[in-house]
């Protein structure tokens, strides 16, 4: 949380485990969280209370996220508002954003965005408090400069006066994001001087249509580079202004470096699992999607591997999951160690791992890299001084004889390894179709 200030947030959500998940990782980081397990009873919370923010679920059985933000609207009641939507509803959310949402989150099933939510909230929030900061100001300003420039600079965001292309005002915000050291540092100085070079003609030309056309400029994510040379991410915009009986610019920035760090954050999750530095499911697939495309255009065979360690349950239960987590760690340093540079793996869930074998010729090649993996799991780990004695159970599926889809090629191996854990774990079994399913 940006402030001192409690921040009370209502949840409608009608997936009452997803809710309770969401409001435990807010109530973390500070926030105060209530839940609803449907439109209509959110709306009755929020005629009986008050919240700073609204997180509004868009599909709920009784009146959904849209009826939501709608009736509110109507109402001029709709406090700022995130839409929570799952992969391929961003139209959702662009309506909803038409009807009156600050911004929109989508749901992964990683749930990495519960780690983007409260930079989300964040930027939500101190959007509705410029607005509301905005419109203080221009009542203000009608009253007197010198009070509007008393509310410019206690404002959060960068807010900068440019007249004939130099800095005529900017205040404290404005000062420390661009990293002047002392006040007035940076006046005479252009909004260009600080635009990287191969930015600087389109901020340049935006520029020109606000001092021409005399046109507001909607909010735009740019890179700006502090006198300390250090690169920051902002988002700026831009109004037309009269300052001392001369036409200037008013430009808006506020920093979201942090924000874009964390959105970079979060679409590393998408593609690798955050332990083990190896790729996630989705990445799984798409990478099984695309070697079976090849092996099917070049009449390849190919192998997948489906890996689940042995006695790592007992290691998580009696030393703990730090130490569990480490394991996996050096774990899948060793399986990395057994693999050729063609070969794809990735984990697919807790101790369960899968590796894609495309440049093999027959049977034995998977066998060996299988029996390679076997053998140099089977050794002693040593995890903080406590000797950890593990080992894998392999099951292997083959294109295109056991399947020639990922689902089928991955339920195949995934059965054929429970035969290699029924055989006692440390060792490979092939698909077999004559095996009881």
């Amino acid at each position: 949380m940006s402030n001192s200030k409690i921040i009370h947030i209502l949840y409608m959500e009608d997936d009452t485990g997803l809710a309770r998940l969401l409001q435990k990782s807010l109530q973390r980081k500070g926030y105060v969280v209530d839940t609803a397990c449907n439109g209509k009873e959110g709306l009755a919370m929020v005629d009986a209370g008050e919240y700073d923010i609204l997180l509004v679920d868009y599909e709920m059985p009784v009146c959904g996220g849209l009826d939501v933000i709608r009736t509110l609207s109507s109402q001029k009641a709709l406090p700022p508002t995130i839409m929570v939507t799952g992969n391929g509803n961003e139209k959702v959310a662009v309506q909803a954003i038409k009807l009156g949402a600050a911004d929109y989150i989508v749901k992964d099933v990683e749930l990495g965005y519960l780690e983007l939510l409260p930079i989300v909230i964040d930027n939500v929030l101190q959007k509705a408090q410029f607005v509301k900061e905005r419109q203080t100001m221009l009542a203000a300003v009608k009253e007197s400069e010198e009070r509007y420039r008393r509310l410019v600079e206690l404002s959060p965001d960068g807010i900068a006066i440019h007249v004939e292309g130099e800095f005529v005002f900017i205040n404290p915000a404005g000062e420390r994001a661009l990293g002047a050291s002392k006040p007035g540092q940076l006046l005479g100085k252009s909004i260009l001087d600080f635009v990287p070079p191969d930015h600087r003609d389109m901020v340049a030309n935006r520029l020109k249509d606000l001092q021409q056309e005399a046109k507001v400029l909607p909010w735009t994510e740019e890179k700006l580079i502090r006198l300390d040379g250090a690169e920051i991410d902002v988002e700026m915009a831009g109004i037309p202004f009269r300052y001392k009986a001369k036409q200037a610019e008013q430009i808006i920035f506020r920093d979201i470096t942090e924000r874009k760090l964390a959105e970079e954050r979060l679409e590393y999750l998408a593609l690798y699992d955050a332990l083990t530095g190896l790729y996630g499911r989705n990445s799984f697939f798409d990478h099984l999607n695309h070697s079976l495309a090849q092996g099917e255009r070049y009449d390849r065979m190919l192998a997948l591997l489906f890996l689940d360690l042995d006695r790592f349950k007992a290691v998580n239960d009696t030393l703990g999951h730090n130490v569990g987590d480490l394991l996996l760690k050096e774990a899948t340093k060793r399986l990395k160690n057994c693999l050729r540079k063609s070969d794809v793996p990735a984990r697919v869930g807790g101790d369960e791992f899968t590796v894609i074998l495309t440049e093999i010729s027959n049977t034995q090649d998977a066998a060996i890299i299988a029996q390679r993996i076997i053998t140099s799991l089977a050794k002693p780990f040593v995890i903080e001084n406590n000797e950890c004695s593990i080992g894998v159970s392999v099951g292997i599926s083959l294109y295109p004889a056991d399947g020639d889809d990922p689902e089928t090629l991955l339920k195949n191996a995934d059965f054929a390894m429970y035969n290699a854990k029924k055989s006692g774990g440390g060792n490979f079994q092939f698909f077999s179709p004559n095996q009881n399913q």
